[in-house]
């Protein structure tokens, strides 16, 4: 099984490269999927917020706020942990899975760890406005990333094109090994 790893601060593309590439994957004959770190915490967001992905504004300080206080309460691995045991399951299915929401050095070390076949990916968009106010901007998983110098790609993000010819491109050398 590969693993990529999509890293970045956030509104800088992530989902939208992850989506593309498991869209290529997917036409290249593998069977592909996106997750997220983040996707018990936006559960919880559903369930006390009534939050709404596809209509609503993602609710950043509750969601930054909540993964805070399960990795404070539980430890620096909980939602590490619930990840790899997704991946028990994800193996069975998945001839990739992509995960789109890399936001601490713990997240990618542990897979690499863990993986033998991990690609790492850093999302930069220095041009773009991601709407985060300065507590937001601040919070740990928008800046522990910024000095981490083990990522396989860094990619610059300036335009959906771009992304997706890279996306392309990844996928069909990937593929190769």
């Amino acid at each position: 099984m590969k693993i990529v790893i999509i890293a970045g601060k956030a509104g800088v593309g992530k989902n939208y490269l992850g989506e593309k590439i498991k869209n290529v994957a997917l036409q290249e004959g593998l069977r592909a999927i996106t997750t997220e770190f983040s996707k018990y915490i936006k559960l919880y967001a559903k369930e006390i917020l009534n939050y709404d992905e596809k209509k609503d504004e993602k609710p950043r300080s509750f969601l930054q706020d909540t993964g805070s206080f399960l990795r404070e309460y539980f430890g620096e691995m909980f939602l590490i942990k619930r990840m790899l045991e997704d991946f028990v399951l994800y193996q069975k299915f998945c001839d990739m899975v992509i995960i789109t929401d890399v936001r601490l050095i713990k997240e990618i070390e542990e897979m690499k760890e863990r993986y033998s076949d991990v690609y790492s990916i850093y999302v930069k968009n220095d041009t773009l406005e991601n709407h985060l106010n300065e507590k937001e901007k601040e919070h740990i998983t928008e800046i522990e990333l910024e000095d981490y110098s083990k990522f396989d790609k860094i990619l610059e993000n300036k335009t959906k094109e771009e992304l997706e010819i890279y996306a392309t491109e990844f996928v069909q050398s990937w593929k190769e090994k």
